[in-house]
């Protein structure tokens, strides 16, 4: 859900050229077609390609969870804290 949440804020930006980032091998893999999904989070990942086509120019890559701290900070306090910020500037 964070990968379709993200891009879909990427496309409310009208971006057209974006790097998505997941620690999970998992999201990265369905996101680029590596891997076919026919479980549960088909519908998931399946609106995750459409929002990436109206993008344009999407880059999925995969970087460790010790490399991502700083997001994972950030959702954990935005979770436990039931806000939500967005910084454009």
């Amino acid at each position: 859900m964070s990968m379709r949440d993200g891009l879909a804020f990427a496309n409310s930006l009208s971006f057209n050229r974006i790097e998505a980032e997941s620690d999970s091998l998992e999201v990265i893999n369905f996101c680029t077609g590596h891997t076919r999904w026919w479980d549960e989070a088909a519908a998931l990942f399946a609106e995750c390609v459409d929002i990436g086509t109206m993008i344009g120019k999407v880059t999925f890559k995969h970087c460790l969870r010790s490399c991502n701290q700083v997001a994972h900070v950030l959702a954990n306090h935005s979770y436990c804290n039931k806000s939500s910020f967005s910084w454009l500037n």
